[in-house]
């Protein structure tokens, strides 16, 4: 913008009011000639008001303008043209940014209507809650997925499952994490996801019926669990319908019974030890059973506070009575007082079942130097106790079988204890997770959401 017209302006008033201020001084001190003096000193009033009103209007404008910015109203309509070059000057530059206000505006108003259609035809149901627990925008996929509606709190969540508000708000009686499956009354799986705008208090919630996906994924993991349970099952009744077929023909000939007296004592003999070991593979299969059984009634967790770092102790402690375990180089990080709430009883049966292994593998492998390294880690909404050992690795073509249930390379494996615990851990909203350390180590990571 050009300034020189206001400066002139503002001078030319200046100097106006300099002369008149000196006329009058001179008039009335110098000649004495009261009545002029005071037609000039009621003439500097005027000039006066004539600056200041010069000011104010540019000033009114500009504050028109702002108001108008703070209110988003961009209908301000500024003087195309007042006689003063210098004030039109200002005027020109207020009407400039006005328009480039109003263009802006029209632009973020076209943005949202874009982004809105976007949202409203999205497959994913979005929502988004204020602190108060209050739905303030919903797409009509989320509305589908959860009948909810503007204006409604989430607490009409609880028709699909009692805890959902709990989650939604993240209060303490449900376990912080970011996303949950959910089942509604017509039996869809619906996963939500979290995401906070904290700068405004804002909660935006994602819902996506994921049923399809995961009844794939049960159907994958049904087929892996049938091929493992029918793999364990012949293995233990081959040898039972092998022995019984070799112990009949001891006392058959040609489909027919023999006589007791052609019974000799080998046969005898054979036939006990046949026996022996029909009954030492039946109670195999019944252990199997026993162990399938223990799989499928995992109990619901109960959630209290429990301090980790007191329960880490209490279980390496428990941990002397496995063999060999007093051999072990134990390394331990594990802070004090590290409070989470969680299922005491099922997170102990995880943890215990992970130094069970640890110490197996490095008993068993005959590891040089066995150690042992727990720690217990804490971030900002999660808690991972970590349980590693130098003991063999795990080849990576069963990193990913390690977790089916009633898959095992022990001799004497049952298969379970890793399977259990994953289940156990998902059932608490966690996860066990198994990774090579960067010094080789194999190590078992339990996750807590905060």
């Amino acid at each position: 913008m050009n300034y020189k017209h206001f400066y002139i302006a503002i001078l030319l008033r200046l100097t106006i009011i300099v002369i008149l201020t000196a006329g009058a001084t001179f008039l009335i001190f110098v000649h004495h000639s009261y009545f002029l003096g005071g037609l000039v000193i009621l003439a500097l009033p005027i000039a006066i008001f004539n600056i200041i009103n010069y000011f104010n209007n540019i000033n009114k404008w500009i504050s028109f303008f702002l108001l108008g910015i703070e209110n988003e109203d961009s209908t301000l309509k500024v003087p195309s043209s007042t006689g003063n070059k210098a004030i039109d000057n200002v005027y020109i530059g207020i009407e400039k940014l006005n328009e480039i206000f109003k263009q802006t505006k029209i632009d973020i108003s076209a943005q949202e209507q874009y982004f809105k259609m976007v949202i409203n035809q999205s497959a994913t149901g979005l929502f988004s809650i204020n602190d108060k627990g209050r739905v303030i925008n919903i797409n009509p996929a989320a509305v589908k997925l959860t009948k909810l509606n503007e204006q409604h709190h989430v607490n009409i969540l609880k028709n699909i499952d009692s805890a959902l508000p709990g989650f939604i708000l993240n209060t303490y009686s449900y376990p912080h994490q970011d996303s949950a499956i959910f089942e509604n009354q017509y039996g869809q799986k619906l996963l939500f996801k979290l995401s906070e705008i904290k700068n405004q208090k804002i909660k935006l919630v994602a819902v996506s019926d994921i049923t399809k996906e995961l009844d794939n994924g049960e159907v994958e993991a049904w087929i892996k669990l049938a091929r493992t349970l029918s793999h364990e099952i012949m293995n233990n009744i081959a040898p039972i319908t092998t022995l019984s077929q070799v112990i009949s023909k001891y006392f058959t000939v040609d489909d027919k019974m023999i006589n007791a007296e052609d019974i000799d004592s080998k046969t005898i003999v054979n036939t006990v030890k046949g026996l022996k070991v029909i009954e030492e593979q039946s109670v195999g299969l019944m252990s199997f059973v026993n162990n399938y059984r223990k799989f499928t009634k995992l109990p619901k967790p109960e959630f209290a506070e429990v301090n980790l770092s007191t329960l880490i102790e209490s279980n390496l402690l428990a941990a002397v009575a496995f063999p060999g375990f007093d051999t072990l180089r134990i390394e331990k990080s594990i802070p004090e007082n590290v409070l989470v709430p969680t299922d005491e009883k099922l997170l102990s049966q995880v943890i215990i079942n992970l130094l069970k292994n640890a110490c197996e593998a490095l008993v068993q492998g005959n590891t040089e130097n066995p150690k042992l390294r727990l720690r217990l880690r804490k971030s900002e909404n999660k808690i991972s106790i970590e349980i590693a050992n130098n003991g063999p690795g795990i080849p990576p073509e069963i990193k990913e079988q390690i977790f089916i249930p009633f898959y095992t390379t022990k001799e004497e494996g049952s298969g379970v204890g890793l399977s259990l615990s994953k289940q156990i851990m998902l059932k608490m909203g966690g996860d066990v997770l198994l990774y090579t350390t960067q010094d080789e180590l194999t190590q078992f990571v339990v996750t807590l959401n905060l």
